[in-house]
């Protein structure tokens, strides 16, 4: 009779030891998930506050493009929430559908600061291309985009 209890009693040990095992490995899977989770919504919610715009007057394609240096400048504005790095490395440009970094990202009141508020206008500089004939020209910053078209 003794035995029977004894053994009863191993068995329930063991199930408490798995039970326990089990338990913790879900607490630490929830847990990760839930950080990747509030990774994720913080990305998505710096995409979603960032808009640009750009501002550049297409009417005068001179304005936009200087064929004698191969030079295409660019206005573009932060219309969006969130403040942004005025960085050639955090700007996008694709002209024709081609890559492009830009030269130059400098802010257009002259402060020379490295920030991009919001309401505020960059420069944005691509030297050394060669454009002719209508062309679309598109602006990426975080996901988020802007295109215009003029004709040279």
């Amino acid at each position: 009779m003794s035995s029977v209890s004894a053994s009863h009693l191993v068995i329930f040990i063991v199930s408490i030891v798995v039970a326990a095992g089990v338990a913790g490995t879900l607490v630490t899977e929830v847990d990760r998930v839930s950080t990747s989770i509030a990774d994720q919504s913080e990305g998505v919610e710096e995409r979603i506050d960032t808009d640009i715009q750009i501002i550049s007057d297409t009417g005068s394609p001179d304005a936009v493009y200087d064929a004698g240096a191969n030079e295409l400048t660019l206005y573009v504005k932060n219309t969006g929430r969130t403040e942004l790095r005025p960085d050639p490395e955090a700007v996008d440009v694709l002209i024709e559908g081609s890559f492009t970094t830009p030269e130059s990202v400098a802010r257009a009141d002259g402060s020379g600061s490295d920030r991009w508020p919001a309401g505020s206008v960059v420069e944005v500089t691509v030297t050394g291309v060669d454009i002719s004939g209508e062309t679309r020209v598109t602006v990426a910053v975080r996901d988020n985009e802007d295109a215009i078209r003029f004709r040279v």
